[in-house]
């Protein structure tokens, strides 16, 4: 059921302009002092008029001088009204009222990067009419009041029945009344309309972007430069992919949802730097979305998620199990040596700082004999390995496969890996 909200304005008429009436008897005396005496009197009356007109507007204008800026959008430099919202990017507005007398109240632009939406999978969602919507979530994050998440409202409904596009508004205010908006269109299409997977979704893992001006000293397979991840991304963009949410990816690996045939998932491990500075720019350029996967553990963490995009998740990589562990099963890592229960506390400690646990991405790609209990335990939809190959209907959404993108590979060979 959809939510509506309306506003209320207080309205009222013009307040009745006080009349009155003066009647006078004619003095006794000369007939020309009498007439004398009147004019006099309408002389003063009509200063007092005139001054009391020139008082007025001199009011009238210095309350437009006040009032226009802000009704036209902005308490600052800016007299621009905020546009709307459909693109996946982000107005954020101070929601105070203004007082009751007002017929108008004022909207005044937030500090640009202030509140930050990033929703889970596309602007533009793809629904094979008949089948149920999948809500893929929207994150929200504040620079200076951290994670808001749990405080975004969504209104608008999406009746899978009947084909056509529904609009949802995802909302949220923080502390100082700035409110920040964005939209998702749902298309509920017809089963025949358009082409849907069959092969699997290719989930494709990255790790670093870097810029070829200034190369790093490790240069390996793991760095995509930005040369080249430009061109995946505009490739990408040109053939029209659609980039499902991890809900969508577990509902369609359990049978129960279709996907666009032209689907693909992007993820970064470990939220390197470069990947923030130089890749993170090349996604919101194409509107292409993607996932971080952060080592909560790290420093700098809350750096890093202040870099938040509308084009961009974060989610867990673990708290502090990026290292070795004490055996030497699978590549070695920490995961080994937890217990499910330890398991779960560790990642849940990621959550808590990230603000979210849609997703996780196992480090080194070690999935040990209680792992999926550990995600089932924790409501994750999906987690993700480095064993390589695409997600496809029946594999188990706690440990699926992922397509390696290498640094220095032809774009050839990556629109290979993406089609099959």
């Amino acid at each position: 059921m959809a939510r509506h909200f309306t506003s209320h304005e207080q309205a009222s008429g013009p307040t009745p302009r006080p009349t009155s009436t003066a009647q006078g008897r004619r003095p006794e005396g000369d007939q020309a002092d009498y007439y004398q005496r009147r004019r006099s009197s309408r002389r003063r009356r009509r200063r007092t008029v005139g001054i009391v007109v020139a008082v007025v507007a001199i009011v009238a204008v210095a309350v437009v001088a006040f009032a226009l800026p802000r009704i036209l959008g902005g308490t600052g430099s800016s007299a621009s009204s905020t546009p709307a919202n459909t693109t996946g990017s982000v107005s954020a507005t101070d929601a105070s009222s203004s007082s009751s007398t007002s017929s108008a109240t004022p909207v005044t632009t937030a500090p640009d990067g202030r509140i930050v939406l990033s929703l889970g999978g596309d602007e533009d969602t793809y629904v094979k009419q008949g089948e149920s919507y999948i809500e893929g979530g929207c994150h929200a994050r504040d620079v200076q009041e951290g994670n808001l998440t749990s405080s975004v409202k969504v209104s608008g409904s999406v009746d899978t029945s009947t084909v056509g596009d529904y609009v949802l508004t995802y909302s949220v205010e923080n502390s100082e009344g700035m409110v920040a908006t964005t939209q998702r269109t749902v298309h509920v299409v017809a089963a025949d309309s358009m082409d849907w997977d069959t092969n699997g979704i290719p989930v494709l893992m990255y790790h670093y972007v870097y810029d070829p001006a200034n190369p790093p000293s490790d240069l390996n397979v793991n760095y995509v430069s930005t040369t080249d991840f430009d061109a995946q991304c505009a490739w990408l963009s040109e053939n029209g992919y659609y980039y499902p949410s991890w809900q969508e990816l577990r509902a369609y690996v359990e049978g129960t949802h279709s996907l666009p045939a032209k689907s693909v998932i992007l993820t970064f491990d470990d939220g390197e730097h470069g990947f923030l500075d130089n890749g993170i720019p090349i996604l919101e350029k194409y509107k292409v979305h993607a996932t971080s996967f952060l080592i909560c553990i790290d420093g700098d963490i809350e750096d890093k998620l202040n870099q938040s995009s509308p084009y961009v998740l974060f989610e867990s990589h673990s708290y502090d199990l990026h290292r070795a562990g004490s055996t030497k099963l699978g590549h070695g890592g920490r995961i080994y040596d937890l217990s499910e229960q330890e398991l779960v506390a560790d990642i849940q400690k990621s959550a808590d700082i990230i603000g979210s646990v849609e997703a996780f991405a196992y480090p080194y790609g070690d999935v040990s004999d209680v792992s999926s209990a550990a995600m089932n335990d924790l409501g994750i939809s999906c987690a993700v390995t480095t064993n390589y190959g695409n997600a496809c209907v029946g594999d188990d959404p706690t440990q699926l496969s992922r397509c390696r993108v290498s640094g220095g590979n032809s774009l050839a060979s990556y629109i290979s890996m993406v089609e099959n």
